[in-house]
């Protein structure tokens, strides 16, 4: 337990830091908030709640904890540096779960056969069109098609 919470803690300190720092000034204030942040996570995998992905659970914290900050100190909640509207809080928990979203696929991306994931990825992402991958590969568009199909089908399966 001490040894994934280390890895969490080294994986995302950095990352706690400056998220906090946006909304928050004084560093003696940010480094007492990432410190009740990875309190709350060290408290939250002692709890065996495994079963949420832990990017969101520290990111939420966040989010908390800076609301905890405001309210404990009765601050107006202002922004440094920059104009951002109090959305931004979720805006930015929104991106959190994209990227954890994309993790999840990139991971069953690469379960799939190698073929079956280039082909997905070149007519998906790289926008290739059904005609030049049939050609690159020697194969029909009917089994290009069926290929992606087959992937976007296991990827919805999977991500639910």
């Amino acid at each position: 337990m001490t040894k994934s919470f280390k890895k969490i803690y080294s994986e995302y300190k950095h990352r706690v830091y400056f998220y906090v720092k946006k909304y928050v000034q004084r560093d003696e204030d940010i480094e007492d908030i990432v410190q009740d942040v990875f309190v709350h996570i060290w408290k939250y995998l002692q709890n065996d709640n495994q079963n949420i992905p832990i990017e969101a659970i520290i990111f939420k914290t966040c989010k908390q904890e800076v609301a905890n900050f405001y309210r404990k100190t009765k601050q107006a909640f202002t922004i440094s540096e920059e104009n951002h509207n109090p959305e931004q809080l979720d805006e930015t928990l929104d991106e959190v779960s994209r990227e954890e979203q994309i993790r999840k696929i990139e991971m069953l991306l690469d379960q799939l056969p190698k073929k079956a994931k280039d082909l997905f990825i070149q007519h998906k992402i790289e926008n290739l069109s059904y005609s030049k991958l049939a050609k690159e590969n020697n194969i029909s568009k009917t089994a290009i098609g069926k290929q992606v199909n087959k992937v976007i089908s296991y990827l919805k399966i999977n991500l639910q």
